[in-house]
């Protein structure tokens, strides 16, 4: 199995971005991702619809929001 994004975390106005990604062992790990390719990710962001938002229990704070892919067929 190859490495797979989980998740992109892109906070509103920030030009920083994190990856949840499963790496090929099984394991997961938080990446950080520089400015122009968190610029590039909100164009990337167009590719899926957004769903239901992933709340932080401790804070009540959206965090991100569940996507799925839309279908290029």
């Amino acid at each position: 199995m190859q490495s797979q994004v989980i998740a992109l975390l892109v906070p509103e106005g920030s030009r920083k971005a994190t990856l949840l990604v499963r790496r090929a062992d099984g394991q997961f790990a938080l990446e950080g991702i520089d400015a122009r390719v968190a610029s590039a990710t909100r164009v990337a962001a167009s590719w899926f619809r957004q769903g239901s938002p992933i709340v932080d229990p401790a804070t009540s704070a959206v965090v991100g929001y569940e996507v799925t892919e839309v279908s290029a067929a």
